[in-house]
């Protein structure tokens, strides 16, 4: 475990005033604000060896932020070492690193622990954890803050068992992967796709790649920063413009989104159109790469290098799914053979069973997974009805533009319920049912009016595919940050009979 990333080793099981499922973006996020608010019997679940969530995960070639950095980095910890402004992954990870030792955050993770469940005892008024290795703790609240890109999908497709040359998803990727000399096939037109497509087909002999659904790709406007502006005097106030200037730009995608507007959805169609049609003539090409839904039904993606690397001589194109497996080879749905040696999964997560086999129970031992079997719901993203003390980050329809936004927004919106309850005596915080529903049905409503669900597309954003959409706040970050610094807070009950509890302040 290296020194700049590693951290504590387990420790005793004892009683918290928080536990956090998760020590990546938004558990370290909750940590640091709460420990600020003075709240400082928190524990920090993590399963793996190390700190950082996707970006400690996510290791293959050219992975990197989509969302510019300024606008990703959290406002209060800009950052400085940053190389460029779509920033790479070993850069946003050992941002999150310098984050946790800046909060002190790092004592309070049990690294290599995994919670299995957590169930809500009633009477006690509080959640009882239970580790897969046996551990047992209790915790007053419960924040879930396992993100959405958790769980790797890798399709089931038949021959599997069959093949017998390497095959790996992108979160498996590790530097003993080796493409020179190689027959590569790349699955997947998404956001990992386009950064890792353009290295197989550098390197690797041949490179066969499958693009069932195309994306919007866009060019990506590239800041490069050397190391003196990093250290100019005024490198904070640049970032603190350049943010602005990035917020604007997503707040204008998102009023095209939500509710669909076709002349500004058309107006930035027409901007991808003029690139697209600069790179890509090969008639072939285009009809594969075009895509037959409206921009923003899936999320428009940026890179200078995906198109130029699908028109290599040793890159092949195939706008088809796959099918099959065989001993050498990758069918696609046409039954066309390609013999290969290894084939990388950029075939993204499985958000719709978000909690990753964790078992949440409430009052009544409602489970958090049953209930959410449909449709996941939540309020703001982080209340569920019938589950008190327990919040979620990154919960249902709190995606958009920047990650971090809505966070600050939700933890903002924890730490002032727990003020709320210190100063009170409250035993439990929860949203009463009604608020609850009378919330997402509005959310569903509002959705229903957006291109994630009129522009054509089936995407991760909806459940099953063509369901509610359960990833994206339905509007602007600005109207979400209104909203949860006001509505939000007036929808929480509080339940002042006496609960046998320690002081948190």
């Amino acid at each position: 475990m290296s020194a700049l990333h590693g951290g504590s080793e387990h420790k005793p099981s004892q009683a918290y005033d928080v536990a956090i499922v998760g020590a990546g973006l938004g558990g370290l996020a909750s940590a640091a604000k709460l420990k600020q608010a003075g709240i400082n019997r928190i524990v920090v679940f993590e399963r793996a060896d190390d700190l950082g969530g996707v970006w400690r995960a996510n290791r293959y070639p050219n992975v990197a932020c989509d969302t510019p950095i300024d606008l990703y980095a959290f406002s209060y910890f800009p950052g400085r070492n940053w190389s460029t402004n779509f920033a790479p992954g070993n850069e946003i990870w050992d941002y999150l690193s310098e984050f946790a030792d800046q909060y002190d955050v790092r004592p309070s993770i049990e690294f290599r622990t995994e919670v299995a469940r957590a169930i809500w005892d009633e009477e006690h008024a509080h959640w009882a954890l239970e580790t897969k290795d046996g551990r047992c703790f209790t915790s007053r609240f419960l924040i879930w803050a396992g993100g959405l890109l958790s769980r790797p999908v890798v399709p089931n497709v038949p021959g599997r068992d069959l093949f017998k040359g390497e095959m790996l998803h992108t979160t498996e990727w590790s530097d003993k992967v080796q493409l020179e000399g190689k027959a590569v096939a790349v699955v997947g037109g998404g956001a990992t796709a386009i950064q890792v497509t353009p290295y197989a087909a550098q390197h690797a002999r041949k490179a066969h790649v499958f693009v069932r659904t195309p994306s919007y790709v866009l060019p990506r406007p590239d800041l490069f920063f050397a190391l003196e502006d990093r250290e100019s005097p005024d490198f904070a106030a640049r970032q603190r413009e350049r943010r602005e200037e990035w917020f604007r730009l997503f707040e204008k995608i998102a009023e095209a989104r939500f509710p669909m507007n076709s002349e500004l959805i058309a107006q930035q169609e027409g901007e991808w159109r003029k690139h697209f049609d600069k790179v890509i003539h090969d008639p072939r090409l285009r009809d594969i790469l075009t895509p037959n839904y409206r921009f923003g039904c899936k999320r428009p993606l940026f890179s200078n290098d995906y198109y130029p690397a699908l028109k290599r001589p040793n890159v092949e194109v195939i706008g088809s799914g796959v099918s099959r497996l065989t001993e050498g080879s990758i069918v696609d749905k046409e039954g066309n053979a390609y013999p290969v040696d290894l084939i990388i999964w950029a075939t993204g997560f499985d958000t719709a069973h978000m909690l990753g086999g964790l078992e949440i129970a409430g009052r009544d031992g409602q489970t958090l997974e049953a209930f959410w079997r449909e449709l996941p719901e939540a309020y703001y993203g982080t209340l569920v009805k019938g589950f008190p003390n327990l919040f979620l980050i990154n919960g249902p329809n709190v995606s958009g533009a920047s990650a971090t936004d809505f966070i600050e927004g939700q933890v903002a919106l924890i730490v002032d319920a727990l003020k709320a309850m210190a100063r009170s005596g409250a035993r439990t915080v929860e949203v009463s049912p009604q608020t609850h529903d009378t919330y997402n049905q509005d959310i569903q409503r509002r959705a229903s009016d957006s291109v994630l669900v009129l522009g054509n597309c089936s995407s991760w954003y909806r459940a099953g595919g063509d369901g509610g959409v359960f990833t994206h706040w339905p509007g602007t970050i600005e109207a979400f940050r209104a909203k949860i610094t006001g509505d939000a807070r007036t929808g929480l009950d509080y339940d002042l009979r006496e609960a046998e509890v320690k002081e948190m302040l």
